[in-house]
């Protein structure tokens, strides 16, 4: 594994969380005018599924580089499964969700 392509992957993760943190506040502010229910609290919990991700892909990534200071069950399928794929794609399916009840009215004012 490269390590520059590491250290990007984790930054771009860390990117996503900041732009979901932007998009939380941001719905809530519209929230607040438009009176809609508060749906932008599962942001949090988008927020916190997809840092746990990046954390996990960040302890990965470093028992990748230096394979014989981790263990070897770091490395398993079902390990990443588990603690990376699953939630990093729960995270932004939530965050996909709330984005469009509150943002699809955008797409709807260029028809």
């Amino acid at each position: 594994m490269n390590p520059d392509a590491t250290l990007l992957s984790v930054i771009s993760l860390v990117a996503v969380v900041i732009l979901l943190s932007v998009l939380c506040r941001l719905s809530e502010r519209l929230g607040a005018v438009e009176r809609m229910a508060p749906l932008y609290r599962y942001y949090y919990l988008a927020i916190a599924l997809t840092a746990f991700g990046a954390f996990i892909h960040l302890i990965v990534a470093r028992g990748t580089l230096s394979p014989g200071l981790f263990p070897d069950w770091l490395q398993a399928p079902w390990f990443l499964l588990l603690t990376y794929y699953i939630p990093l794609a729960v995270g932004l399916t939530i965050a996909l969700a709330v984005t469009w009840r509150y943002w699809s009215w955008l797409l709807k004012e260029f028809k």
